[in-house]
């Protein structure tokens, strides 16, 4: 509203004075000089007094104005909204909840930092990448960004912008931060704090998932005291070293027995021993630490959401929490001292060093006997680990050893031939020429045929016939190798009885086929080549009975059972009552030593049985085991034992193997 009106002195024609009035009734004057009132004299106030007394009054001459101003009428305004204070915090707010849910297309990374980011200090480039790169998040994708980027979407996690429940924030704020916190180290001082204040806000009571090796410096006492009651409620406690520091009285690392020889020590044990006494006193007792040592709780006061862009006015500046201070109760830190010194003290007692602390007295009786037992035990084992890790280690290579053993049985089975050979050909030679005359052809045989057993030499029906022919070369080769000294006298004699045995069954044989070939007649036992045989055989049992029992099987008896009788190993012999043609194979390639790890092996893993099995013949329990696998993957295809036990599938299938 402009109000122009004369001025009081009307007889100045160059200045023009104009009275403002505004909307709320405020009077401005405003002076308007015409630019020519220099060295313009001014009347005096009281030349101008006499002359309007002598102008007489015009009725007819218009009235002048009135100076006063009348009064406007008030505007209706609501001047706690209109000229209220917006802070920067509500407008973030504001301008975040408009696009909570805006999405840019694929923008390239432009850099960004700024102190308290917010959208208003972002360029258009920025605004695009920042947008672009939030739904990348959203969706499980963490591209590289700037620590400045990070902030603004936290400061909207914070104030609900971009989740409908607030464990789905909680998430997304914890997720984010465990993409980008390797990157960034200080996202670390803001985020633990953020997501406490986070969830008392909206009631969340969300497990500590970071594992406190030593407490941040920056962590707030509420966040360590959750901590402390989070570690002391855990069955065993779990205590660190670092963490251990801090219950401590006294600085143990200052300690002349730390600093020399027993740093290693302290920083092992100590930690356990916290464990042990929780948990003899809960048994014992019923109390643990926790249970024993109960501060009164606190009321403090926190500030919500510190160096945040943060709008106080959605869930408040500050929140009251009730503590439990476990790490300032002195009654507890003073036993946990006492315990520390303790052990300390029995560590010295056993490394043998000079010095002991005052301070341990304060400890129970039967506390440190059970850890004086613990220590000892500890150490004691420790040390005996050291002497055998000072002990060269030895190492077998199994496939050298196999290939010694096959070489050195090729050898031994050589050097037998040969001397079966010289003493068959001695034999023939010393016969008289009617015991010679039916080996006809006999001289036909290679050298290799020499060493062929009886059984082999017989006519092969059905699987019996195979597991005697089978198991006879191992029996004689077993008494010939091992059981008799190729010196002895009795020796001797033995060997020539079984070869001349093997040169009659050979010669009968021979004869027999040779005379059915000739007739065009089918291969059956002759009544006189039976005779002659058995007179053969008979002859040998005689000599066998006198030789160290040794027993020469009739090559013509066929076993069709199932019953599966094994070699003898000293006065122990074995039966495997088995159904299956591949079973059975196996266990025809089996020897008794084998049949003895199956048997101690069935009631499950054995080192010891398996030790002394080995040891008995020879050998080590590892080339045993792969011998019996050896056998079985050629027989039933499959592995029979798996590591040193019993293959689950097959448990059954021994039960009837048997000792006698």
């Amino acid at each position: 509203m402009k109000n122009d009106k004369p001025n009081n002195d009307n007889h100045i024609e160059h200045i023009r004075h104009t009275t403002l009035v505004n909307d709320q009734g405020i009077r401005f004057a405003e002076f308007e000089l015409a630019g020519d009132e220099q060295d313009v004299s001014l009347p005096d106030k009281q030349s101008d007094m006499l002359i309007q007394e002598q102008e007489p009054m015009n009725p007819v001459a218009p009235t002048k104005e009135s100076l006063i101003v009348k009064p406007q009428q008030p505007l209706d305004m609501n001047w706690g909204e209109d000229f209220r204070y917006v802070t920067k915090e509500q407008i973030f707010v504001q301008k975040a909840r408009e696009l909570a849910w805006h999405v840019e297309g694929e923008a390239p990374f432009v850099a960004f930092k700024s102190y308290w980011p917010t959208y208003d200090q972002m360029a258009s480039d920025q605004f695009k990448w920042y947008f672009y790169w939030r739904e990348e998040v959203r969706s499980g994708r963490y591209p590289d960004t700037d620590l400045s980027y990070l902030f603004v979407y936290f400061y909207e996690l914070i104030h609900g912008v971009g989740w409908t429940e607030p464990l789905q924030g909680y998430e997304l704020m914890e997720q984010a931060w465990t993409a980008y916190r390797k990157r960034y180290a200080k996202l670390d001082t803001y985020l633990r704090e953020w997501l406490y204040d986070f969830m008392i806000v909206h009631g969340l009571d969300m497990p500590i998932r970071e594992t406190y090796q030593r407490f941040p410096p920056v962590l707030s006492s509420e966040l360590k005291e959750k901590e402390w009651k989070r570690r002391f409620s855990l069955q065993p406690v779990e205590l660190t070293w670092e963490l251990l520091l801090d219950l401590l009285d006294y600085d143990v690392e200052k300690s002349r027995f730390y600093q020399e020889i027993g740093r290693k020590d302290l920083e092992r044990y100590a930690p356990k021993v916290i464990a042990l006494v929780d948990s003899y006193l809960a048994k014992m007792k019923g109390q643990r630490f926790i249970d024993r040592f109960q501060p009164r709780p606190r009321q403090v006061k926190r500030h919500l959401f510190r160096s945040a862009v943060y709008d106080h006015g959605l869930y408040g500046r500050n929140v009251v929490l009730t503590v439990v201070s476990l790490s300032e109760y002195a009654p507890l830190r003073s036993y946990i001292t006492g315990l520390v010194r303790l052990t300390e003290n029995k560590l010295r007692e056993l490394r043998g060093f000079k010095g002991r602390l005052r301070g341990a007295d304060a400890v129970e009786p039967d506390v440190q006997e059970i850890i004086t037992r613990y220590l000892k035990k500890e150490i004691h084992e420790e040390q005996e680990a050291e002497r055998k890790q000072a002990i060269p280690e030895v190492q077998i290579d199994t496939g050298k050893l196999r290939r010694l053993q096959r070489e050195s049985d090729q050898v031994r089975d050589m050097l037998l031939t040969e001397e079966a050979g010289q003493q068959q050909a001695e034999v023939i030679n010393s016969q008289p020429a009617s015991d010679s005359a039916p080996s006809v052809g006999a001289p036909s045989y290679h050298s290799e045929d020499v060493g062929i057993s009886t059984n082999m030499a017989a006519p092969s029906k059905g699987r019996s016939s195979r597991k005697s022919a089978a198991k006879k070369p191992d029996v004689f080769q077993a008494v010939m190798d091992f059981d008799a000294d190729p010196y002895e006298p009795g020796a001797i004699e033995v060997r020539e009885q079984h070869d001349d045995a093997d040169v009659i069954v050979r010669s009968v044989n021979t004869e027999e086929s040779e005379s059915e070939a000739a007739n065009g007649r089918s291969l059956e036992p002759s009544e006189s080549a039976d005779e002659s045989l058995l007179q053969s055989m008979g002859s040998l049992e005689d000599h066998s009975s006198e030789a160290r029992g040794i027993h020469v099987r009739d090559p013509h008896v066929v076993d069709e059972e199932s019953l599966i009788v094994m070699p003898t190993v000293g006065e122990q012999s074995w039966q495997w009552e088995v159904e299956d043609e591949e079973w059975e194979e196996l266990a025809e390639r089996l020897n008794p030593i084998h049949l003895e790890v199956l048997h101690a092996l069935k009631a499950g893993p054995n080192r010891p049985g398996l030790q002394q099995i080995a040891e008995k013949a020879g050998s080590m329990p590892a080339l045993l085991l792969d011998e019996i696998n050896e056998a079985a993957m050629d027989t039933i295809g499959d592995l029979l034992i798996d590591g040193e036990t019993i293959a689950d599938d097959y448990i059954d299938m021994l039960e009837t193997l048997k000792s006698e």
